[in-house]
């Protein structure tokens, strides 16, 4: 993708949800822009196969597909109030393809860094190539840096982040505790039950 004038248009990282709303919104108004994306594809979390990805097997909308949708564009591959993580990822790529997205994006690539210069900013991207852009707009997450506590004592058994649970296989005949009661906290304490030995949840 040969990039030029990047000086006059802005720059989106992240192709997630509100990668592509902002990209659908600068459309809509004629604002010109590029976009960058670390993985493969659109979608962000909800492309399980995303190297950031925090989705699991099981995971759902814990919104209703309604009030998820963008009201432009319904959900129409759908029929489930609360969608698959697989139904969420397939919309967000209807959502990209029809809206003509697509085009402006570059994927398999991470921004290594961002700094302001006066009125613009500069920006160099995992390729090695560096751009001036008139302004950036950051949509890349904040889910995708998993947070360990730190606990007294000492455990010899296996620790993992809800960021790395992708499957309730892992449990099989396990005794299991789950620390934290969030999202997915609940989603994974259900799946663990039905394949653990025992389960405890703080």
């Amino acid at each position: 993708m040969n990039w030029i004038g990047t000086d006059t248009k802005y720059l989106i990282i992240g192709a997630g949800p509100t990668g592509l709303a902002c990209a659908k919104a600068f459309l809509d108004i004629d604002i010109p822009f590029y976009s960058v994306e670390a993985s493969d594809g659109v979608g962000g979390l909800w492309d399980i196969n995303n190297p950031n990805s925090t989705m699991y097997q099981s995971a759902h909308l814990i919104s209703s597909r309604t009030l998820t949708e963008f009201a432009h564009f319904p959900m129409q591959n759908t029929k489930a109030f609360y969608p698959k993580h697989t139904e969420v990822l397939q919309y967000l790529n209807d959502y990209a393809e029809k809206s003509n997205i697509k085009t402006k994006i570059k994927f398999n690539t991470k921004v290594e860094w961002v700094e302001k210069q006066e009125d613009k900013w500069n920006v160099r991207l995992s390729d090695s190539t560096e751009y001036v852009f008139k302004g950036v707009v950051i949509c890349s997450g904040i889910l995708s840096e998993p947070r360990m506590p730190a606990y007294n004592g000492a455990f010899s058994g296996e620790q993992i982040h809800s960021a790395q649970y992708k499957t309730a296989e892992i449990f099989a005949d396990k005794r299991v505790l789950i620390v934290g009661g969030g999202n997915s906290g609940c989603d994974i304490a259900v799946d663990a039950v039905h394949r653990a030995k025992s389960v405890d949840w703080s």
